[in-house]
């Protein structure tokens, strides 16, 4: 692997990146499933025909997973930042060959 601190920083948020991606995508399934299954199983207790609690769940997943998304986006990004300042360091602290 090349020693090139720029390539690595750019490796390493590409991976974190993905991560990102994949993490959030994941817990937007999650919460939107979660709303969709407390909403039918709500319907289905007090016999709604019309799926209404279904429709308000998915309606009120929305803004949970857009909050959930960007703290989860935050949260990654700070321990981007963190890897890569400590990168920096040990670039900074290596001697010069």
């Amino acid at each position: 692997m090349s020693n090139d601190p720029n390539l690595r920083r750019t490796a390493h948020m590409a991976n974190m990146v993905g991560q990102v991606g994949c993490v959030t995508g994941i817990v937007a399934l999650l919460i939107i499933g979660l709303a969709f299954g407390a909403g039918w199983l709500l319907d289905d207790m007090l016999g709604n025909e019309r799926k209404i609690f279904t429709v308000i769940f998915m309606l009120g997943s929305f803004p949970v997973t857009l909050y959930a998304m960007v703290r989860i986006s935050l949260w990654m990004v700070g321990r981007a930042q963190a890897s890569i300042e400590r990168i920096e360091a040990e670039e900074r602290d290596k001697p010069a060959v």
